[in-house]
């Protein structure tokens, strides 16, 4: 009786055993194909299939956007998954949401793109990125290193983080539905202030003047050439000339000032590949010495 018993017991637990799916879990490598797939799971699949791929989220930020990690991988080892409704709006929750876009991080590095790039390419040769997506919209940082790479035609995109306290770059990878690019922004810089201010030492006056530089960015316009005129008291034009700092801002300063009012007028800013914004640049700056 009791050998039956236990035959029965491990038939049926071997049957269980066969009959159950492997272990869903999120690929730790595998080919992306830009604007489609990602290892596993496609862009126009459901909530439920991907939950079906990938198992349970660890947790989810809202109804609209949930994150995966794969197992090993250290740090931001993860994925983020992106939805959107059945209906084309907002997701909400339901089986059928509809997988929008797929983004994942540096330790992913398993992940290849069908052009050969993978997080590890990118973290250690973003000219490779630029190299393999040509047609791609690439952006820098105001210390001219690459911040993006955005391939809007074909559905994928690359950008370095950096992290300014640790000195470190971090990679993160995306893919969602291709879509025409965007017009090109217009480079432009534009005067955002000018401070002066009237020292007195000695009985000797100095007049310094700060002239900030800004890009449309509102990032510090670095090596900006700025040309400039004071007005004196007397009405005499005396033109000077200054290149921005990194931080954005050109010097200018009157020394053995006489007494009466001063006036520095902006009269260009030149920055390679920019338009000089008069419309929207402070212009000009007085000040009364006395």
């Amino acid at each position: 009786m009791f050998r039956r018993t236990f035959l029965i017991v491990l038939t049926v637990a071997l049957s269980v055993q066969v009959a159950s799916p492997a272990f869903a879990a999120v690929p730790d490598e595998g080919v992306v194909v830009e604007g489609e797939s990602v290892p596993g799971i496609a862009l126009g699949d459901t909530r439920a299939q991907v939950v079906d791929a990938y198992g349970e989220p660890r947790s989810c930020q809202s109804e609209a956007s949930c994150t995966y990690d794969i197992d090993g991988l250290p740090g931001s080892g993860h994925v983020w998954i992106s939805y959107r409704g059945a209906d084309g709006g907002i997701a909400g929750g339901s089986p059928d949401d509809i997988l929008s876009g797929v983004s994942w991080y540096e330790p992913v590095s398993g992940w290849t793109t069908t052009a050969g790039i993978n997080t590890a390419v990118a973290a250690a040769n973003p000219q490779a990125v630029i190299d393999a997506y040509p047609d791609a919209v690439v952006t820098y940082t105001s210390w001219g290193s690459v911040y993006s790479v955005t391939a809007y035609e074909q559905g994928f995109g690359v950008i370095w983080i950096p992290n300014f306290y640790s000195g470190t770059t971090t990679v993160r990878m995306a893919i969602g539905y291709p879509r025409p690019a965007p017009p090109p922004v217009e480079q432009r810089t534009a005067v955002a202030d000018i401070d002066l201010t009237v020292l007195k030492e000695k009985g000797v006056r100095q007049i310094r003047a700060f002239v900030k530089v800004e890009k449309h960015t509102t990032l510090a316009a670095y090596g900006a050439e700025v040309t400039a005129t004071w007005t004196y008291p007397d009405g005499t034009a005396h033109p000077v000339q200054a290149n921005t700092s990194n931080s954005g801002y050109a010097y200018f300063e009157v020394n053995d000032a006489d007494r009466g009012s001063y006036t520095l007028s902006i009269d260009d800013v030149v920055l390679d590949g920019h338009r000089f914004d008069r419309d929207n640049s402070v212009l000009s700056a007085s000040t009364r010495v006395k």
